[in-house]
């Protein structure tokens, strides 16, 4: 039997409000070649008798407990018969009828990722455009923006399930430091969906161990002069902050060996210097921000 060309993803619990408005984004495709899973995590909701009702359009579906969304993710990615696996959220849908027919009728590239943009209230617009490995340094390609060539995650491995929220974040930052990986932007806008998903808060394990490493290597290469622009010092304040890194012994014990630049132990400093609780207040935090810049900007420290 002929396998599909797209496996459609959905992880969902509990997701009887908005998973058959999802599962009619995916029955309105008019691209045929394709398969559609859903992974459901044991709910106690309506949402198997809605999966059964749906058996026209849903071609597999489990339902049985998980460690979590991307436990979920890695179970669809192992039952995916398609060349392409784009996971699509359970209150999320297609942002219209021919997204499927866009992307794959005619030449499709020889890459790995093909990706476009998605809408949202959480982004104020279309987000987000061309990426490189410097600008996912600094935010995520949004994962219903995007389709995986199935090998690459046979290359790669699956989601990270230490990455409580931004495992996706994590897959992409090891896609885009393999010298083999090659992406290619569409321009097509994929998907919408709603406002804080469940990659909304802040994942500390991975900002401690996986993203702020990465970026002190990065300014290690460019030198702390990129942080005049106050577009990279703003970005780098704000990781720095929701990684919660204000204690010291938690700072060493989370980059064993590193050693911040002066720029970046005197933002920690402005940070340690006023209660956590205003620093969560966004119009404080800029303002603050905003002095540690100037003050680090007429010491000679950027």
């Amino acid at each position: 039997m002929k396998k599909p060309l797209v496996s459609i993803i959905t992880v969902v619990f509990n997701g009887e409000r908005t998973l058959e408005a999802t599962i009619r984004s995916v029955e309105s495709q008019t691209l045929a070649d394709r398969e559609y899973i859903v992974v459901d995590g044991g709910s106690k909701d309506a949402t198997v008798s809605i999966l059964k009702r749906h058996t026209d359009t849903v071609t597999r579906w489990i339902s049985e407990p998980d460690k979590g969304i991307y436990d979920a993710m890695n179970k669809g990615i192992r039952m995916a018969e398609g060349e392409w696996l784009y996971f699509l959220g359970s209150d999320d849908c297609f942002e219209n009828a021919a997204v499927l027919a866009d992307i794959f009728s005619g030449s499709v590239p020889d890459v790995d990722l093909l990706y476009g943009d998605v809408i949202s209230p959480s982004y104020r617009g279309r987000y987000d455009g061309e990426f490189t490995r410097d600008k996912l340094l600094g935010r995520n390609i949004s994962h219903q923006a995007a389709f995986y060539r199935k090998r690459i995650f046979d290359r790669l491995g699956e989601y990270d399930l230490r990455f409580r929220t931004h495992a996706d974040w994590d897959f992409n930052l090891r896609c885009f430091g393999d010298p083999a990986f090659r992406a290619h932007y569409t321009g097509v806008l994929v998907a919408s969906f709603g406002a804080d998903g469940a990659s909304a808060g802040h994942d500390l394990t991975f900002l401690r161990e996986r993203l702020i490493p990465l970026k002190l290597d990065r300014l290690e290469q460019t030198g702390t002069g990129v942080l005049r622009r106050i577009r990279f010092y703003d970005e780098w304040w704000r990781f720095l902050r929701n990684a919660g890194l204000r204690d010291r012994a938690l700072l060493a014990q989370s980059m064993p060996g590193r050693v911040l630049p002066r720029a970046l132990r005197r933002m920690l400093g402005w940070q340690r210097a006023v209660p956590e609780s205003l620093l969560k207040n966004s119009f404080f935090s800029k303002g603050w921000m905003f002095g540690s810049y100037l003050t680090n900007l007429i010491t000679g420290s950027l």
